[in-house]
This record gives structure tokens, C-alpha cells and sequence, in this order.
């Protein structure tokens, strides 16, 4: 398994906080900021938001449930998905060694999904907003 050396943030408070620090300190992580106002440092981000554009927002939903059900069902997709950059595991694989190894690690105030089956509801909105007439782009 990957091991991380060092990680890039953004320089918001949730990055800069005394905990996150000390926590990435205690995993031999180096720390290293974003240069303020560089945009070709929020590449995966764009990447992933491309993403989650060409892949969920294309298509025509009627509700804000719909839509929440769909992003859901797209959030199980994407971390179960094997990814290279992992070395062929998915993220919830890798995560869940992480956790494994270091119980500490599990953020004490996490609720599991109320809803285990995300993905086939998702599916159902992809259905539905199939038979919805898309207008003239």
C-alpha cells in the first residue's frame, strides 16, 4: 500500500488549524500550502468537478431530492471505483485499511448513510430524467 509523504492544501482555516497540523505532523506527513491565487494548483479539484459536470449535471432533474439521490449515487461510484493513481484500489478500500490500522484516525462524530442502497435510487432518477425532453442547446 501507497504510503503519503507530503500533501498540498488549500491555505483555508480547515487546513491551517492547529489540529490538522499536529495530525499530519504525528503521520510524517509534510505539510505544504497552495500558493495564494494560484489557480493550476486546484487541478484535481477542476478535475474531479469536470467530472461530476459531464457525468451527473447533464442531465435534467426535476427535484432537489432527485438531485441529491443522483450526487449520492455518484459519490458510492466514484469511491468504489478502482483508480490508478491508488494503485488499482478504490478510495473506500484505502481508506478503510487506514482505519484499520489506526482506529484513532475515525472522525467520532460520523454517521453512516441512512440509506445503504444510494446507487440503485440513483439509477432511478437516471431513468427518469431520460424520458424528460431535453431543450435545443
Amino acid at each position: 500500500m501507497a504510503s503519503i509523504r507530503s500533501a498540498s492544501f488549500s491555505r483555508s482555516s480547515c487546513f491551517t488549524a492547529d489540529a490538522f497540523e499536529k495530525t499530519c505532523r504525528d503521520l510524517g506527513i509534510a505539510h505544504r500550502r497552495t500558493k495564494p491565487y494560484t489557480p493550476k494548483t486546484n487541478g484535481m479539484v477542476e478535475r474531479f468537478n469536470g467530472r461530476v459536470g459531464h457525468d451527473v449535471l447533464v442531465i435534467t432533474v426535476g427535484t432537489h431530492r432527485s438531485l441529491e439521490r443522483l450526487l449520492q449515487g455518484y459519490n458510492v461510484t466514484y469511491n468504489t471505483r478502482r483508480q490508478r493513481v491508488l494503485e488499482g484500489k478504490a478510495p473506500n478500500d484505502i481508506v478503510k485499511a487506514r482505519l484499520r490500522r489506526k482506529p484513532e484516525l475515525a472522525n467520532p462524530h460520523h454517521r453512516p448513510p441512512d440509506d445503504p442502497c444510494r446507487l440503485p435510487k440513483a439509477m432511478v432518477v437516471v431513468e427518469r430524467a431520460k424520458k424528460v425532453s431535453h431543450p435545443d442547446s
